[in-house]
């Protein structure tokens, strides 16, 4: 996942996992089976509170790095099948995973929510929102499934795009959910492997660009110790790369699968040097007040 430097575009693409009447999981969309147990179903998920990470963040606007924190919130919880909004009762459970960045710039800052919600059971995509905000003006894009069917949904501000919806075909994955799903990566089978994952490209942009999802290939490529602000932290090392064998991104995951780490992001760089480096991780009711 480009998280800071591929502008693409959110425009054909799937919800994985929903089908033509049922709006059920599809199966065999990572590759690899998820763990029945481990960080994805350990007790600290429904303690009533959600993971916090803040990182130190660098992303390149205007040819230039900015410098700013960077919030990653993730928590499980239900979701209306219908609606694919917050559930008041029973629901489908998901994994929310909500990224809020401010970057300045000199004259103005940059705002970006990206969300992506993945089915516990098995880290199936549910439902993707991407939205930014300048003093330009802002733009949005949404997948989700609607009465069995995927729609997408953007707007976006800059000249030659607008408003646009329709339905999708076909099955894919998230770049965007990468830093949620690749925690469940299997680490144990040892350095070198080596799978692949057809993936949509970052929508972290305010821009609307055509792509097509890709083939790409995500390598356990080592473990090691990583100096952060958080402190030093025990990682395991994921480098994806593109369909050609470029490098597009490579991540570190805490090695700890217990609470509180349970294989939590804990740095992120891309091919161009921007990312992430992890600055505190708890565990909070962020939206209580008082």
């Amino acid at each position: 996942m480009s998280l800071t430097t591929l502008p693409r575009l959110f425009v054909a693409t799937v919800l994985a996992g929903i089908t033509a009447t049922g709006g059920g999981p599809a199966e065999g969309l990572l590759p690899w089976t998820p763990r029945a147990d481990g960080w994805r179903t350990d007790a600290a998920w429904y303690d009533g509170r959600a993971e916090r990470c803040v990182y130190e963040a660098t992303r390149t606007i205007y040819g230039e790095p900015r410098t700013y924190l960077a919030t990653a919130y993730t928590n499980k919880q239900r979701m209306d099948p219908r609606t694919t909004v917050k559930a008041t009762g029973d629901g489908v459970e998901v994994f929310k995973h909500h990224w809020s960045e401010r970057v300045p710039t000199e004259n103005y800052d940059y705002d970006f929510s990206t969300a992506v919600f993945l089915r516990t059971s098995d880290l199936s995509p549910f439902k993707l929102t991407a939205a930014t905000q300048d003093d330009c003006g802002a733009s949005f894009k949404q997948i989700s499934n609607e009465d069995g069917r995927v729609r997408y949904l953007e707007s976006v501000y800059f000249p030659g795009a607008g408003v646009r919806e329709g339905t999708l075909d076909g099955a894919s994955h998230w770049a965007d959910a990468l830093p949620l799903v690749l925690r469940d990566f299997p680490f144990d089978e040892g350095v070198g492997t080596a799978l692949t994952i057809d993936l949509l490209p970052s929508q972290k942009s305010a821009r609307s660009v055509p792509f097509e999802a890709e083939a790409c290939r995500v390598t356990l490529a080592g473990h090691e110790s990583v100096s952060l602000p958080v402190g030093d932290v025990e990682a395991h090392r994921l480098e994806l790369r593109a369909p050609d064998g470029m490098l597009r991104a490579t991540y570190w995951f805490a090695a700890e699968a217990e609470a509180p780490w349970l294989h939590a992001l804990v740095r992120y760089r891309d091919a161009a040097g921007d990312g992430y480096r992890l600055r505190s991780i708890e565990r909070t009711a962020y939206w209580e007040r008082g």
